[in-house]
């Protein structure tokens, strides 16, 4: 049996461009060639996660012109009957900078993704027991909270990635089980002070309620996780980044499909944590695994 993975969640059409330092303000720059490529939050971790191996299946919303995203979802092997097109509203759109230190800018403009409602949401989220769910912050907060309620209780495992940063009403915490932030998230989320380095980021994941698994991802540092007492430190491979952009979404695809998988969570962050150093390699926020080369340097999904 293959993982089972559902996403609720945003999908945009991402405009990237290069450049070789971000703009001040009231300056214009030359760039690269403008780049046009599927994005969104929830497209990215749905994409990685089908290429990754699991049944993927993606909710959300587009608008009328949005028939080419619908295709690129089915080009990319993940489901889309939960996919609702919605008239009167454009389909979510992104706008990249990435620099030559592989760092990046982005302005969302939502879309459809802000009209997305509870009641757009499937019957059945999960095609039984043991699926996950992956849910981000780039879609309405009661869209959110009700989906973690009801995959919960079908029996699955609710993931959280809570970016956008934003607060995070207690009923949806209460329906999470694994909760992977980055530092910034990780500290908004607990109304803390930005973490210094590695032991801040321990003392403040010691800090989360102890029903939920968590991790903190680091970028080239790896990430910090905790399952039940035991917080490890996972490093990552040392790599050249190319780009950044959707490194921490394929962090999240395959975390879900290693825990689907029935992995173990340190086991499942640490195969997340390779795949994401992969991603950073190639342009784009769904640059990697198109191919047999990427899936071998990972190695097969933990169980």
């Amino acid at each position: 049996m293959r993982p089972q993975v559902t996403v609720v969640g945003s999908v945009n059409r991402d405009a990237t461009v290069a450049v070789s330092q971000f703009p001040r303000p009231g300056e214009t720059l030359l760039g690269g060639d403008l780049a046009q490529t599927l994005g969104g939050k929830g497209a990215n971790q749905a994409v990685a996660a089908a290429r990754l191996g699991a049944v993927t299946r993606f909710v959300g919303a587009i608008g009328v012109d949005g028939a080419d995203v619908r295709s690129e979802l089915v080009e990319a092997e993940v489901g889309v009957s939960g996919l609702v097109t919605l008239e009167g509203v454009p389909t979510g759109a992104a706008l990249i900078l990435v620099d030559d230190a592989a760092e990046n800018m982005i302005v969302v403009s939502p879309g459809a993704n802000a009209r997305l409602a509870p009641a757009h949401l499937p019957a059945a989220l999960l095609d039984g027991p043991g699926g996950v769910l992956l849910l981000q912050q780039e879609v309405p907060t009661d869209v959110v909270t009700e989906a973690a309620r009801r995959a919960k209780d079908e029996g699955g495992t609710v993931v959280l990635n809570p970016a956008p940063s934003r607060p995070i009403a207690p009923d949806l915490l209460d329906a999470v089980d694994v909760l992977v932030p980055n530092q910034h998230e990780l500290a908004a989320l607990l109304d803390a002070p930005e973490p210094e380095g590695i032991e801040d980021c321990r003392a403040l994941l010691a800090r989360l309620p102890e029903h939920i698994e968590a991790c903190v991802t680091l970028g080239a540092d790896g990430a910090l996780a905790r399952s039940d007492a035991e917080i490890v430190h996972i490093q990552a491979p040392r790599v050249t980044a190319v780009d950044t952009v959707g490194s921490g979404d394929t962090f999240c695809g395959a975390l879900g499909v290693a825990l689907g998988n029935g992995a173990s969570f340190i086991d499942s962050v640490a195969w997340a944590v390779h795949a994401a150093s992969i991603a950073v390699g190639y342009r784009g926020a769904q640059g990697a695994f198109r191919g047999d080369d990427d899936l071998a340097r990972l190695g097969p999904i933990p169980v």
